[in-house]
């Protein structure tokens, strides 16, 4: 039984002197966590972001107001993610449930579909008390994740705005001198 404690005693000693001189990840293991909320670099994600919220009405329903509300703000003209990313939804029929899913993927041109990676996913799924809609951010930072996660809550809810839009104004109109082409001449 002493021969046991010494072996063990001896053993943690051992790990806590080599601890210096151990490889790069273990490291890792041994520094304290670093605080809630914190990050090394707040413009990369940590994790994907996911929130839900639970909405009266039907899966198909819900995902039309939304739908039309990302390709309206997100997409339409001047939209924040309209040169950056792919929109791509599915959507099954009432009479099978009416899931249905909406996901933004990265753009890439080098797939002929241009859809890349998937950066932000809002699911549309039936519940007992309603229609729960999922939001998960893959590929953004946390304010933008956030700001994309309140606009899907207020139009699932039939609510309005694009609080997107105003995290990511649209590009400045490029300056200098516009170049109208002649008006073509009345005939008389």
């Amino acid at each position: 039984m002493a021969l046991r404690r010494a072996v063990i005693i001896t053993l943690g000693v051992l790990l806590h002197a080599v601890a210096g001189c151990a490889p790069a990840g273990l490291h890792a293991f041994l520094e304290p966590a670093p605080e809630p909320g914190k990050t090394a670099n707040p413009a990369v994600p940590s994790g994907p972001y996911e929130t839900a919220v639970i909405v009266s009405g039907t899966p198909t329903e819900v995902y039309a107001l939304v739908a039309r509300s990302v390709l309206g703000c997100w997409f339409g003209a001047g939209g924040p993610l309209k040169m950056s990313h792919v929109f791509q939804a599915e959507a099954e029929p009432p009479a099978k449930g009416g899931a249905a899913e909406i996901v933004i993927h990265e753009r890439d041109t080098s797939f002929s579909d241009r859809r890349g990676v998937r950066a932000y996913r809002i699911s549309f799924a039936s519940e007992v008390t309603g229609v729960r809609v999922g939001m998960t951010a893959l590929k953004f930072e946390a304010a933008l994740a956030q700001a994309m996660a309140k606009d899907v809550q207020n139009w699932a809810k039939g609510g309005t705005g694009c609080q997107l839009r105003a995290l990511l104004p649209p590009p400045a109109p490029r300056k200098g001198k516009i170049v109208k082409a002649p008006a073509a001449e009345k005939k008389r």
